[in-house]
């Protein structure tokens, strides 16, 4: 998709904004197809601060749009809006508009706002994992969320959390760490856990919830303020190593007594081959991401190119220098990058529901529950093809039993009523999407000036840019003008401005063409309605 230019050309060519044409005055017709006034003056409104001085006045601009109006013409003449590359790329970027809509701005705001306050702190807790499969049974769910009760009950009456973890946590790291998982901030935990990490009080126990693994319950043993990011390298010798120890304080000392420098050591020895042939280089990285024992020295590293002592994890033995620290930035700086995670995140599930939640309130919607009472015996599964009664009805649309069934074949679900929550939700989606033009001007005109300007993009290739590539016809220009333009100038020496004017002769050439061939008919009455009011602005 050629974006870049798309938009340069929106600039200079104009793109027509949202029609209202009721109560509207006619400008001008070609062939007969009307424009009238209020179009014209959006476009006017809103392309006249990128247009340079010569064309600011509106009526050199006039005379442009018209221009525009005919090229727009052309191309439906010619049906380039039936070619399968422009339909494709026109469905893609209409996707791609869709998206802002199909999301709540006030929910986003609210998680954007919440996530930034939540990263100037890290969270230091401890869990218990019962595993639940999305789609467990109601009686599996009750055995788990009971278990979790159970464990609460001893922690709260004075058992150590971490003994009460090893007996009942399914959690495969809980032998090693009793539970405990060290310091986290936002976006580092899936949504729900986060929530109940940063909702539940110090020293106390939450109460069991629930998030795609399984069911939890987790106790918080501390909150600090959060310390950004830091970007490190590393050496690494592997603990499998019998002469680890040995042989990390000797590339200590080598890097010490200044003999080889930290990245020759960390290329040559360290065990961590993916940043080893970048002198140990590291991502830059938050103090949850990493082992702790590891964040720990990392963190504590006060002056840039500052090296550690060796120390050891469960990986091995390290040397860390300290490359970079990065404080945690303003809310302005950090707001469209935390919009992005907020919507890649598991919340953005609350952004996507609170949508659904409005359309539900905005579309007339009917169920017909008999037809969804069929669904309750398996006969659907044998006799697909009975299943064609009307289920369910949003504003005029009507959706039959057998869309339901293509659903439930294609999807996985716990129970049919589930499963018909969740396709009664993608209606609901599809149907807005489907009908956007019909209730939403903003889209409208957006989506209007990408249809046509692509068509024009492709339009201009053929008529202007495609022929300025021939060599014979730019050499033929270049002759006809050079005594009255390039006079001394080779064609060799200027034929980057050649090439422009070239194109500008091309263009110039098919617009006398184009009024040539289709009949544009002014309306003096209103055109001098706009320049009088235009000119009393001024």
């Amino acid at each position: 998709m050629k974006f870049k230019y798309l938009y340069l050309f929106f600039c200079l060519i104009t793109i027509a904004g949202f029609s209202q044409k009721k109560q509207n005055q006619l400008l001008f017709t070609i062939e007969k197809v009307p424009t009238y006034a209020n179009e014209f003056l959006k476009s006017f409104e809103k392309n006249n601060s990128q247009l340079v001085d010569s064309l600011s006045n509106i009526g050199d601009y006039l005379n442009l749009y018209i221009n525009y109006k005919l090229k727009v013409k052309q191309a439906l003449d010619l049906k380039l809006d039936t070619v399968k590359k422009y339909k494709a790329e026109l469905k893609d970027y209409r996707e791609r508009l869709l998206a802002p809509y199909l999301r709540d701005k006030e929910v986003t705001d609210n998680l954007v706002k919440e996530a930034y306050k939540r990263l100037q702190n890290e969270v230091n807790a401890s869990h218990i994992l019962i595993f639940l499969k999305p789609n467990a049974s109601p009686k599996d769910t009750l055995l788990a969320f009971n278990k979790l009760i159970e464990a609460r009950n001893l922690i709260l009456n004075g058992k150590p959390f971490s003994e009460v973890a090893k007996k009942y946590s399914e959690d495969p790291s809980v032998n090693k760490n009793g539970g405990n998982l060290g310091y986290f901030t936002a976006f580092q935990m899936v949504y729900p856990f986060e929530n109940a990490a940063f909702l539940t009080e110090l020293n106390s126990v939450s109460k069991p919830f629930r998030t795609k693994f399984g069911y939890h319950i987790l106790q918080v043993h501390d909150i600090k303020k959060a310390r950004g990011e830091v970007e490190v390298a590393h050496v690494m010798i592997k603990n499998n190593n019998a002469n680890a120890k040995q042989k990390i304080d000797s590339i200590f000392n080598l890097i010490k007594n200044k003999n080889f420098s930290f990245e020759e050591m960390a290329k040559k020895f360290s065990d961590d081959k993916a940043s080893a042939s970048n002198g140990g280089k590291l991502n830059k990285f938050a103090y949850g991401q990493m082992l702790e024992s590891f964040s720990e020295v990392a963190f504590n590293l006060e002056k840039l190119n500052e090296i550690s002592k060796p120390f050891e994890t469960q990986y091995g033995w390290h040397i860390v220098k300290l490359l970079n620290k990065y404080p945690i930035e303003s809310f302005k700086k950090m707001e469209p990058s935390l919009i992005q995670k907020v919507e890649k995140d598991s919340r953005s599930e609350l952004i996507g529901k609170s949508v659904i939640n409005k359309l539900n309130t905005t579309y007339s919607i009917k169920v017909e529950k008999q037809a969804l009472d069929e669904f309750k015996s398996d006969k659907w599964k044998i006799n697909s093809d009975n299943f064609n009664k009307l289920l369910l009805t949003i504003e005029s649309k009507k959706i039959t039993q057998n869309d339901f069934v293509n659903y439930l074949k294609s999807s996985k679900y716990n129970t049919v009523n589930d499963a018909f929550n969740s396709f009664k939700d993608q209606c609901l989606i599809n149907y807005y999407k489907e009908n956007i033009e019909a209730t939403n001007p903003e889209f409208t005109a957006t989506f209007k000036d990408f249809k046509e300007g692509l068509l024009l993009f492709d339009l201009l290739e053929k008529k202007v840019w495609d022929k300025s590539k021939d060599s014979t016809g730019l050499s033929n220009y270049f002759n006809l003008f050079k005594e009255k333009k390039y006079k001394g100038k080779e064609l060799n020496e200027i034929k980057g401005i050649v090439i422009n004017d070239y194109q500008n002769y091309l263009e110039n050439l098919w617009i006398k063409e184009l009024h040539k061939n289709y009949k544009v008919v002014i309306n003096n009455s209103t055109k001098k309605k706009i320049l009088k009011k235009h000119k009393s602005k001024n």
